[in-house]
């Protein structure tokens, strides 16, 4: 009797920190999924690079008794996770680039639904793939801007220079010079007054 007096409010402390942590780690998971979904269109995104960089911790698992326990929904987003970066950090020769393009596009909408059923959302992949708005304006100002950095970075390293063109010059208007010998006598003139005074 005296024990679950004891032990009945330390459990209840106990499971209701399980519980929160629970949550918690549901919250943390979601706004890792809902930032990647609302930056699909913009990957080159710091929250959208930074929310990819989050998913090995937040959906890494339970450390219990020193292993690692993953959910089945867990070990498929790491594992298409897995997939995906290294896929992204293999570069493509310029003529295989939309090849490139269209398997990472591939690779992140199966990432994206695995997350999507483990978190309890009902999404098809199609949906995930193009539901989504960008507009066309933000690719050509990317491009622009792309575009933009590279010339300068050319021009600093002297790979490239600015390209000039003369589309005016002034009159030609002859200065008279000074000749040597007058200006020397004229110094010298102006010496020996000096030195008369």
């Amino acid at each position: 009797m005296i024990l679950a007096v004891i032990a009945g409010p330390i459990l209840a402390v106990q499971a209701q920190k399980y519980l929160e942590s629970i949550k918690e780690s549901k919250k943390r998971k979601l706004r890792i999924f809902h930032t990647l979904m609302s930056t699909r269109a913009t990957r080159l995104a710091q929250d959208h690079v930074a929310a990819l960089n989050m998913i090995d911790i937040e959906f890494y698992g339970k450390n219990r008794l020193g292993k690692r326990h993953q959910s089945s929904g867990e070990k498929k987003i790491t594992n298409a996770w897995k997939v995906y970066n290294d896929h992204l950090n293999n570069q493509a020769s310029e003529n295989r680039i939309d090849a490139w393009a269209d398997k990472s596009d591939e690779l992140f909408t199966s990432l994206l639904y695995s997350m999507a059923q483990h978190l309890g959302y009902e999404f098809d992949e199609v949906q995930l793939k193009r539901d989504c708005y960008r507009p066309i304006a933000h690719g050509d100002i990317e491009n622009e801007q792309h575009k933009l950095r590279q010339g300068l970075v050319a021009v600093l390293d002297g790979e490239k220079s600015i390209p000039m063109a003369v589309t005016y010059l002034p009159p030609y208007q002859p200065i008279d010079p000074v000749q040597p010998e007058e200006s020397h006598n004229k110094s010298m003139q102006s010496n020996s007054e000096a030195s008369a005074d």
